[in-house]
């Protein structure tokens, strides 16, 4: 909790957007105020966006294009989001679209942002297309950065494989991300386990935090 702003950056499935989603809740518990900003523009169907009732109910702001630009892919509401990264009453979670494309947006904040206390988390997922080895891992990571110009400080290692997930799968996984973050000089904050693993899966079974989350996406067809 030591960051007041949180950025999560990854690729497209990595379980971004989820994790965004659970950790402002997280910050709820420590925090009067806490806001999220949905700036993903790359993913047509999991988005912060889609859970706004869910976290306004839990007092949490999400900004987000409102109304007939719901599903905008333009990041339309720039003062507003400029105004929560210099506002120090708030805690402030982005969400940023996946990808080196998705960072190009919050290049565009990278001025209000680099001098400020946050800390920009990569989350993984090694059973994901480009995400599944560690020379690709590191490779996204210097992509993110280059495009962001700003600096990624840490991992967040989600192995999974949706409904198919089993303790086997998130270990194996977890193993070539921690090979990746060594490559990238960077610690693995937090792994992240769906909250049905919590009695399965305790917290001596890995070196680094359990990050237990329940799942708020889902695909418009089910």
């Amino acid at each position: 909790m030591s960051k007041r702003i949180k950025i999560f950056v990854g690729s497209f499935g990595s379980g971004k957007t989820e994790i965004a989603i659970n950790y402002s809740i997280y910050c709820r518990k420590s925090y009067a105020k806490v806001a999220i900003v949905d700036l993903d523009i790359v993913n047509p169907y999991f988005r912060t966006r889609e859970a706004k009732d869910a976290l306004n109910l839990k007092d949490i702001k999400v900004i987000a294009p409102e109304g007939d630009l719901f599903y905008a892919d333009l990041p339309l509401i720039s003062p507003e989001i400029k105004g929560l990264i210099q506002n120090p009453d708030y805690c402030l979670i982005l969400d940023v679209g996946g990808d080196d494309a998705g960072a190009v947006v919050l290049g565009n904040f990278r001025y209000f942002i680099k001098d400020l206390d946050y800390e920009m988390l990569l989350v993984v997922n090694s059973y994901r297309p480009f995400t599944q080895s560690a020379p690709q891992i590191k490779q996204m990571a210097q992509e993110i950065e280059n495009t962001s110009r700003l600096k990624i400080n840490g991992i967040v290692s989600n192995p999974n494989l949706g409904r198919q997930t089993d303790k086997k799968i998130i270990k194996q996984g977890h193993i070539l991300i921690k090979q990746a973050a060594q490559k990238l000089k960077v610690p693995i904050k937090f792994i992240c386990i769906d909250e049905r693993f919590s009695q399965k899966m305790k917290r001596e079974n890995f070196e680094e935090p359990i990050f237990y989350i329940k799942r708020f996406m889902h695909l418009p067809w089910n």
